[in-house]
């Protein structure tokens, strides 16, 4: 089954990102001379994803630019803005989007500062869609090896056990780190009210009932939370020196 929507969340002030995010959402803060959000676009889009939802708040202004030149840029997909009058955090953010999705269909649930490189054996979308596919799971989440992140600052906030079911470490000393990236099914949106919480609350209500999956992010992925670890992706990856 090809999941045709995604949801990429956008709303957040970003901190500890400041001065850059000042006046501009962290999804459009630049790795390789091109913003964050492009970079998921792309992935997306290239696995067949039609209908692109993004959430909106902090410095909405040039996210609606944005979304007026990504959207001329690729016509034959559907793009969203999903305005918050008042920022909801991730859970409220997602339940409010609710609204443009389709409630039948599985979607991709994005964080937009979420950078990642395909592995060599394949795009790393398709393997999270194969372990949604394989197994019953309401949420399923692509989970970085902490033993893999020597750029950017690993934190082991999962772990994986039997059957590819995910359990939250609650010490951070787990053997993996979740992404931002994240299939679900829009079932566990329905009984909330839009409101200000975390989607952490949906992930660990999917965990009580088993129903949290991991997959395995086998290429890289970068943890980028402050203006060194964007600094530090640029230069190290790319070769890009601050500007």
């Amino acid at each position: 089954m090809t999941i045709t929507q995604a949801l990429i969340m956008a709303a957040g002030h970003a901190t500890r990102m400041r001065p850059l995010t000042d006046n501009l959402p962290k999804p459009l803060l630049e790795v390789n001379h091109k913003p964050l959000l492009t970079h998921i676009i792309d992935h997306l889009i290239a696995e067949k994803v039609s209908k692109i939802i993004i959430n909106g708040y902090h410095a909405i202004e040039p996210l609606r630019d944005y979304m007026i030149d990504i959207q001329s840029r690729y016509p034959d997909v559907k793009f969203i803005l999903s305005e918050e009058a008042e920022l909801l955090e991730t859970g409220g953010g997602a339940v409010l989007a609710l609204q443009y999705l389709d409630t039948d269909k599985p979607f991709y649930m994005i964080n937009g500062d979420a950078f990642w490189v395909n592995p060599c054996e394949g795009p790393s979308l398709q393997s999270l869609a194969k372990t949604w596919q394989d197994k019953s799971f309401d949420i399923v989440l692509l989970l970085q090896p902490t033993s893999s992140m020597g750029l950017t600052t690993a934190v082991g906030d999962y772990d994986i056990g039997q059957g590819n079911i995910a359990s939250r470490n609650l010490d951070k000393n787990g053997g993996y780190m979740f992404t931002g990236v994240r299939i679900c099914t829009p079932n566990v949106l329905k009984n909330y009210k839009v409101e200000k919480f975390s989607f952490l609350k949906m992930m660990d209500e999917a965990e009580s009932k088993g129903k949290l999956g991991g997959a395995i992010h086998h290429g890289d992925w970068y943890h980028i939370s402050e203006p060194d670890d964007l600094n530090d992706v640029n230069r190290d990856v790319f070769g890009v020196e601050k500007t």
